[in-house]
C-alpha cells in the first residue's frame, strides 16, 4: 500500500514539474517573441549591437540564459529569473520603429531606446508592463502622441521622451504616476494650457517642459512639488506672474524660466528662500523690478541670467560675494551706474576665480570703465559691455585674458587706438568694437587671431590702409570696416577669404583702385557692400560667381563700362544697386526676369538706349533709373522719350521688309503663326513671373535656404511629413517676431515636369486669398541651394492635427485610437469649414479661384480640429469675363475619384468641378469609404451609393459577403434621429449631383437656420447633448442605422440652399 501511494505522489510531481516546465517555456517564448518583434522592425543597425539577437530554430526550445546574454537584454527577477527586466541599447545607432510588441515583456523594469534614430508612435501596449519605472526615449525622432496608456504604470519613477518631433497635449492619465520622480519632456511640439494636473506629481525632483507650445499661466498647484530640484518651463509662451509658492521650494538648484512671456517682480527674500540655488534663469521676459540683493546669500549660485528683461536700479554690490559665479548675464535691460560707487559690484566679482561669461551690455552703464577689470578670473572667456555709455580707453589688461572668445565693446565712446598686440588672444571667435571712436590703424597682428568668426571696426576713425594680414583669416563670416576713414586698395588677399558667407561690408571709406578679380571666390557670400568709396575701373565678370548672393551694394563710386553679363547668374538678388558711377551702355534684358530684386537702383549713370517694358520694370517701387538723360521708352511711369532710330537703321528695317514680303507664301504664313505662337508664349510666360513676383512683394520678408536648410536639420528624413506630386514637405522652425514657431517647408522638386509651372500658379492663388480657413502663407524661398542649382520653395504655417484622410482612414490600432475624437457633429463642422473656404474662393476674390484638387488629404486640421483647405497648385484663376471657363489650356490634372467626370471628356475647368469633389468629399466623410474602394453592395461607386435602397446597400448581394458598408455612429435618440438621418440621407443624396455656384452654402444656410419650423429643440441648443448621445465614444466603423440611406424621393437636381439649409441645420446640432 505504502509503495502504491509513493508511485502515485512520483507520477504527481512529475506531471506537475511538467507543466511547469511548459509554462516557463510559453512565458519565455513571449519574451522571446517580443525581442524578435522590435528586431524585425529595425531597419539600420550600423553598430552591430543586435547582431547577437540570434533565435536559434524556431524558438521554442529557447532556453533563459540564451537570450538573456544578448546585448541590452538583462533578466534579473528574483521570482521569475528567466524574464526580461531590463532593455537598455542606448546610443546604440539603431534606426527604425518600436514594436508594439514590447508590451509583452511584462516583468520589464527598465526600458531604455534613448540617442537612437527611432520613428514613428510610442507604444500603447507598453501600459501593460505593470513593473515598469524608469522609460526612457529621449533623442529620437518620434512623433504623434504620447499614449493615455503610460498612466497605468503605477510603478513609473523615470519618464523621459525629450528631443523628439511629438505634437500633442499631455494626457491627463498621467497624473496617476504618483510614484514619478523625474517628468522630462522637453525639445518637442507638445502643447497645452491647462497645466494644473500637473501639481499633482508630488515626488517630482525633476520637472521639464522647456522647449515646447505651451501656454497660460504657471499655476499655483506647481507650489506642491516640494522635492524639486530640476524646474524648467522655458522656451514657451506662458505668461502671467510665476506664483510665490514656487519660490518656497527651498529644494530647487536649477531654476529655469527664461525666454517666455511672464511678468512681475522677483520677491526681494529670493535668495534666503532657495539658498541652494545653484542656476536662476529668467533670460528674454517681461520681469521688472530691482535685482534682489539678497543674491549675495546664495553661497551655491553660479549661474545668474537676467538678460532681456525690464529690471532696473543698479548692481547689488555684494552679488559675487561667494566667490562662485561662473556665468554673469544682466545684459539687455536698464540697470544704471551713474556713479563711481555703482560700479563696487566689480569688486565682488573679483572675488570669482572660476567667471568665464561677464554680460553687462545695453544697460544704462555710464562713465569710466573700472581699473580693478585686470583682477577678473583668468578664466574669462565671454565680455560684453556694448550699448553703454562707457568713456575713456579700452583698458589694456583687458587682452590679457587669453581665453577669450567674445569681446562686444560697441556703442559705447571708447577713445584710444587698437594695441598692437591684439593678435594675442588665439581663441578669440567674436570681437565688436563699431560705434565708438577708436582711432589709428587696424593693427597686422589682428590677423593672427585664426579663429575669429566675426569682426565688426565699423563707424569709429580707422584710418590707413586694410592690412594684408586679414587674409590670414580661414573661418571668418562676417568682415564688417564701414564707416572709417580707410584708404588704399582692397587687398586681394581679403577677397580670398573663401569662409566669408554672410557679409562683406567695406562701405563709407576712401579706398581707391579696382575690384581685384578675387571677388569670384566669394561664392558663399551672402551680403556684399563697397559703396561710397573711390573704386574705379569696371564691374568684374567674375561677380558672377558670388551665385548665393542676396544684396550687392556698389552705389557712389567711380566705376565704368558696362553693366556685365555674368550678373545673370546672381538669380537670388533682392537689392541691386549700381547708382551714382559712370557706367555705360544698355540696360541688361535679363535684369527684368529677376523676380526676387525689391530694390534695383541705377540711378545717376550713363546708361543708354531703351528701357525695358517687361518684367520688375513694370513694377514703379522697384526700379530707380533718374538721372540717366539717354534713356529712352520704358513704362509710362518712367516718362523717358520715345526711342528714335537713324536713317540707316531705317533703311536696313526697310531693305529687310522688302526681302521679306517677297518670300513665298508658305513661308510667310509659317513665320506669322511661329511669331505669333512665341508672342503669346512670351506674354504667359510674362504675366506668370509677374505673378510670382506680386504674391513675393506681399508676403513676408523673404528668407533664404541656408535659413531653411537650418531650420530642417539639411531637409533631413526625419523632418519629412509628406510628398506631394511636386516635391516634399518638411516641418522645421523659425524665428518669426522673436518666436521660434513650427513651419511646414514645401520643398519643390524642379526636375519634376511642370513642377515650376505648379510654384508659380500656388504663387498665383495664394497671393490673393486671405481666408481663415484656408492655410496661410508665411513667406517663400526662390534662389540657388548651395551647389548652385535652382531652389524653390514655399513657408506655410504649420498645422499639427495632420490631414482629414489621416481621421478618416487611420490604418493601425494606436492611429485608430487616437483619432477617436472625431464624431458626427465635429464632421458636420468640418464639412462647413471646407464650404466656408470654397464659397470665398468662387464669390469673394476678383478672379474667382477653383482649387481643382478638394480631397480629405489637402485637409488640415488644427488644434480644435477646424478644416484648412491646402495644395493650390493645381488651381485655376477663372477669366472675369467668361466665368464658367478656365484661364489657361494646359491639361487638367486632379485626383481620381473627387475630379468631376466631365473633365475626362475635355469639359473646361469650372466652379462646378469643385462642387463635385466636395460632394465626393461629404459621401466619404459620412461613410467612411474611399471613392475608388471596391464596392460590392449593389452599386458601382461610392458615388452612386446614396441611391440604392436599403435592402441593397444594407445587405450584401452573396450570401457569403458578411461586411456592411461602414458609416458613421449617430445619435441614439429617439426623437433626434428621426430628423437627423433624413436630413443626412438628404444631404448624401444631393452631393452626388454637380451643384450650381456655391454661393448660398454658407449665407442663405445660415439665414433659413433659425426659420425652419420643423427643426427641433435638438438641433437648437447642443448643450443637451451627452457624448454617448453624438456618437463620441462608439465605433466609427458602426454600420449605418436602418432609413439613413432609403429609397430615392426625386430625381430633380439639388440647389445649393437645399445643401447649405440641410448642413447648417445639422451644424446647430
Amino acid at each position: 500500500m505504502a509503495i502504491k501511494w509513493q508511485l502515485s505522489m512520483l507520477s504527481l510531481l512529475t506531471h506537475a514539474l511538467l507543466l511547469l516546465t511548459a509554462s516557463s517555456q510559453t512565458i519565455n517564448g513571449d519574451d522571446l517573441s517580443a525581442l524578435m518583434s522590435f528586431k524585425s522592425l529595425i531597419r539600420n543597425d550600423p553598430r552591430g549591437v543586435l547582431s547577437s539577437w540570434d533565435a536559434i530554430g524556431n524558438g521554442t526550445n529557447m532556453t533563459a540564459p540564451v537570450f538573456c546574454q544578448w546585448t541590452g537584454v538583462t533578466c534579473n527577477d528574483r521570482q521569475y529569473p528567466s524574464r526580461v527586466t531590463t532593455l537598455n541599447l542606448r546610443d546604440a545607432g539603431l534606426t527604425g520603429t518600436i514594436s508594439q510588441q514590447l508590451g509583452n515583456l511584462t516583468h520589464l523594469h527598465v526600458l531604455d531606446l534613448s540617442a537612437n534614430s527611432l520613428d514613428g508612435d510610442i507604444p500603447t501596449s507598453l501600459g501593460g508592463c505593470p513593473k515598469l519605472r524608469s522609460l526612457n526615449f529621449s533623442r529620437n525622432h518620434l512623433s504623434g502622441t504620447i499614449p493615455a496608456d503610460l498612466g497605468k504604470l503605477s510603478k513609473l519613477a523615470v519618464f523621459d521622451i525629450g528631443h523628439n518631433n511629438l505634437t500633442c497635449d499631455i494626457p491627463k492619465s498621467l497624473s496617476n504616476l504618483t510614484t514619478l520622480t523625474k517628468f522630462i519632456v522637453e525639445r518637442n511640439f507638445i502643447h497645452g494650457q491647462d497645466l494644473s494636473w500637473m501639481g499633482n506629481l508630488t515626488t517630482l525632483t525633476h520637472f521639464v517642459l522647456e522647449g515646447n507650445s505651451f501656454t497660460g499661466n504657471i499655476p499655483e498647484t506647481f507650489g506642491k512639488m516640494v522635492k524639486l530640484i530640476y524646474f524648467s518651463v522655458q522656451d514657451n509662451h506662458l505668461e502671467g506672474h510665476v506664483p510665490l509658492s514656487i519660490f518656497n521650494i527651498s529644494s530647487i538648484r536649477f531654476f529655469d524660466l527664461g525666454f517666455n512671456r511672464l511678468s512681475g517682480s522677483l520677491p526681494l527674500d529670493v535668495g534666503v528662500k532657495l539658498p541652494r540655488i545653484n542656476r536662476f534663469n529668467t533670460l528674454a521676459n517681461h520681469f521688472e523690478g530691482i535685482i534682489p540683493p539678497t543674491f549675495s546669500n546664495a553661497s551655491a549660485l553660479e549661474s545668474l541670467l537676467l538678460r532681456g528683461n525690464n529690471y532696473h536700479g543698479i548692481i547689488p554690490r555684494e552679488i559675487g560675494i561667494h566667490g562662485n559665479l561662473k556665468v554673469f548675464s544682466l545684459g539687455d535691460n536698464a540697470l544704471q551706474a551713474t556713479r563711481p560707487s555703482d560700479w563696487e559690484f566689480f569688486i565682488s566679482l573679483t572675488n570669482c576665480s572660476s567667471l568665464r561669461f561677464l554680460d553687462i551690455g545695453k544697460n544704462n552703464l555710464v562713465g569710466a570703465m573700472p581699473i580693478n577689470i585686470a583682477n577678473l578670473s583668468n578664466e574669462l572667456s565671454w565680455i560684453d559691455l556694448g550699448g553703454n555709455q562707457i568713456i575713456g580707453t579700452i583698458p589694456e589688461d583687458l587682452w590679457k585674458f587669453n581665453k577669450l572668445t567674445s569681446v562686444n565693446l560697441s556703442y559705447n565712446l571708447f577713445t584710444g587706438t587698437l594695441p598692437p598686440d591684439i593678435g594675442g588672444l588665439p581663441r578669440l571667435n567674436s570681437f565688436y568694437i563699431s560705434h565708438n571712436r577708436i582711432d589709428g590703424k587696424i593693427p597686422q597682428s589682428l590677423g593672427n587671431i585664426t579663429q575669429l568668426s566675426y569682426l565688426s571696426l565699423s563707424n569709429n576713425f580707422l584710418d590707413g590702409s586694410i592690412p594684408t594680414s586679414l587674409g590670414n583669416f580661414t573661418k571668418l563670416e562676417v568682415m564688417d570696416l564701414s564707416c572709417n576713414s580707410l584708404t588704399g586698395q582692397i587687398p586681394q588677399e581679403i577677397l580670398a577669404i573663401t569662409s566669408l558667407t554672410r557679409r562683406l561690408n567695406l562701405s563709407n571709406n576712401a579706398l581707391i583702385g579696382s575690384i581685384p578679380t578675387q571677388i569670384g571666390l566669394l561664392n558663399s557670400l551672402v551680403k556684399m557692400d563697397m559703396s561710397m568709396n573711390k573704386l574705379s575701373g569696371g564691374i568684374p565678370e567674375a561677380i558672377g560667381s558670388c551665385v548665393q548672393l542676396s544684396s550687392l551694394n556698389f552705389q557712389g563710386n567711380l566705376l565704368q563700362g558696362q553693366i556685365p553679363k555674368s550678373l545673370n547668374n546672381l538669380r537670388s538678388l533682392q537689392i541691386l544697386d549700381l547708382s551714382k558711377n559712370s557706367l555705360e551702355g544698355r540696360i541688361p534684358e535679363f535684369l527684368a526676369n529677376f523676380t526676387f530684386l525689391t530694390n534695383l537702383n541705377l540711378s545717376f549713370n550713363k546708361l543708354s538706349g531703351p528701357v525695358p517694358n517687361t518684367g520688375i520694370f513694370r513694377n514703379v517701387t522697384i526700379v530707380l533709373l533718374l538721372g540717366n538723360k539717354m534713356l529712352c521708352g520704358g513704362p509710362p511711369y518712367m516718362q523717358f522719350p520715345s526711342c528714335s532710330y537713324e536713317d540707316s537703321d531705317q533703311a536696313s528695317v526697310h531693305r529687310l521688309h522688302v526681302l521679306i514680303f517677297c518670300i513665298v507664301g508658305t513661308l510667310i504664313s509659317s513665320m506669322c503663326c511661329m511669331t505669333a505662337y512665341c508672342f503669346i508664349k512670351r506674354k504667359m510666360k510674362l504675366n506668370v513671373v509677374d505673378n510670382e513676383n506680386l504674391f513675393l512683394n506681399e508676403t513676408n520678408e523673404r528668407i533664404s535656404y541656408a535659413e531653411l536648410q537650418a531650420a530642417t536639420n539639411s531637409f533631413s528624413p526625419a523632418n519629412l511629413i509628406g510628398s506631394g506630386s511636386f516635391g516634399h514637405v518638411y516641418i522645421g522652425n523659425l524665428i518669426i517676431d522673436q518666436n521660434l514657431v513650427p513651419v511646414a517647408i514645401k520643398v519643390l522638386n524642379l526636375s519634376q515636369r511642370g513642377a515650376s509651372r505648379s510654384f508659380l500658379t500656388e504663387c498665383d492663388a495664394l497671393r490673393r486669398i486671405r481666408h481663415r480657413k484656408l492655410v496661410k502663407v508665411i513667406t517663400v524661398c526662390s534662389g540657388s541651394d548651395q551647389n548652385g542649382d535652382e531652389f524653390k520653395a514655399l513657408v506655410l504655417e504649420f498645422i499639427c492635427n495632420g490631414t482629414l484622410d489621416e481621421w478618416l482612414h487611420a490604418n493601425t490600432t494606436a492611429v485608430r485610437r487616437s483619432y477617436t475624437r472625431i464624431n458626427l457633429m465635429k464632421r458636420l463642422h468640418i464639412a462647413l469649414d471646407v464650404a466656408d473656404a470654397l464659397e470665398y474662393l468662387h464669390h469673394h476674390i476678383v478672379p474667382p479661384i477653383v482649387h481643382c484638387d478638394i480631397k480629405p488629404s489637402n485637409i488640415l486640421l488644427d488644434d480644435d480640429l477646424v478644416a484648412h483647405v491646402t495644395d493650390f497648385g493645381l488651381a485655376r484663376i477663372m477669366n472675369i469675363a467668361e466665368p464658367f471657363k478656365e484661364s489657361s489650356s494646359f491639361v487638367i490634372k486632379g485626383t481620381i475619384g473627387y475630379v468631376a467626370p466631365e473633365y475626362g471628356s475635355g469639359s473646361q475647368v469650372s466652379m462646378d468641378g469643385d462642387i463635385y469633389s466636395y460632394g465626393v468629399l461629404l459621401l466619404e466623410m459620412f461613410t467612411g469609404r474611399r471613392p475608388t474602394d471596391n464596392f460590392n453592395y449593389g452599386t458601382t461607386s461610392l458615388v452612386d451609393y446614396p441611391t440604392c435602397g436599403p435592402a441593397q446597400c444594407r445587405r450584401p448581394p452573396h450570401a457569403n459577403a458578411q461586411r456592411q458598408l461602414p458609416l458613421l455612429p449617430l445619435p441614439a435618440a429617439s426623437e433626434p434621429q428621426s430628423v437627423l438621418l433624413p436630413r443626412l440621407r438628404h444631404v448624401h443624396q444631393q452631393a452626388q449631383q454637380v451643384a450650381p455656384p456655391l454661393s448660398p452654402v454658407i449665407s442663405e444656410g445660415r439665414d433659413v437656420e433659425d426659420a425652419d419650423p420643423n427643426l427641433p429643440g435638438f438641433f437648437k441648443n447642443p448643450s443637451h447633448l451627452s457624448d454617448d448621445e453624438i456618437g463620441e465614444d462608439r465605433s466609427p466603423l458602426a454600420a449605418e442605422p436602418d432609413g439613413f440611406l432609403g429609397d430615392d424621393e426625386g430625381d430633380n437636381a439639388p440647389s445649393e440652399s437645399d445643401i447649405a439649409t440641410e448642413l447648417d441645420d445639422l451644424d446647430s446640432a
